[in-house]
């Protein structure tokens, strides 16, 4: 009498451990794959946010009538970091407004705060998630220097002179993978500086051919 097929329980062992195997690969796959989904995801809003706090200070300091690195922040705490950026600008009757933006590296949130000059700053305005924030002041003799910051390649070559005043200001910001840097000038930031232009070759003289005269009957 033959003996019935069947499973010995080493086979079974065998069979339990390649579906264990399998299926702890497709949960770190799963795994893996929402991880990445989630980081693509951070880093989208962080771009849309990094990129509105760029054109908002873009926007601002194009109003303000001066933009400051000072060297303590609004909290009295040491600004050596750059990790505050001010601006002040004046109304129609001359009174002064100002306000700032603080970073907070512990809780990586940048504030904006409103100052009146008499009393406590006033928070306003709260981004969270960045990762840092740094200013620093920058002349425009340095947009045509390739190892400043401020480094433009539209200045390169050019011939700045530095004026005494305002000056511009380099902002960096990250958040989730995002480094973006921008170059605030205030409304009247003095730039006396002068842009040679070159070509090569040199363009062909324009000659304007004169006209004949028209007869008169």
């Amino acid at each position: 009498m033959d003996r019935q097929a069947g499973f010995t329980l080493i086979e079974t062992l065998v069979g339990a451990a390649i579906a264990a195997v399998m299926i702890w690969a497709l949960v770190v796959m799963a795994d893996r794959l929402a991880a990445g989904a989630a980081a693509a995801n951070r880093r989208v809003v962080a771009s849309a946010n990094v990129g509105r706090l760029v054109e908002r200070l873009s926007s601002e300091a194009a109003s303000a009538l001066a933009i400051d690195v000072p060297a303590t922040d609004v909290l009295g705490a040491a600004n050596s970091d750059g990790h505050e950026i001010d601006f002040s600008t004046q109304d129609g009757a001359h009174r002064t407004y100002a306000w700032a933006y603080t970073f907070d590296s512990a809780a990586q949130t940048l504030t904006r705060y409103t100052l009146n000059g008499t009393g406590a700053p006033v928070a306003g305005d709260v981004l969270s998630d960045i990762d840092s924030f740094s200013a620093a002041a920058a002349t425009v003799t340095q947009l045509g220097v390739p190892s400043s910051p401020a480094y433009d390649p539209l200045f390169a070559g050019t011939h700045a002179i530095d004026v005494p005043g305002n000056r511009l200001v380099v902002v960096q910001v990250v958040a989730s993978g995002v480094d973006r840097s921008v170059l605030l000038a205030s409304e009247d930031a003095p730039t006396a500086f002068t842009v040679v232009v070159t070509y090569t070759p040199s363009p062909p003289p324009v000659v304007t051919p004169t006209p004949s005269p028209v007869p008169m009957w």
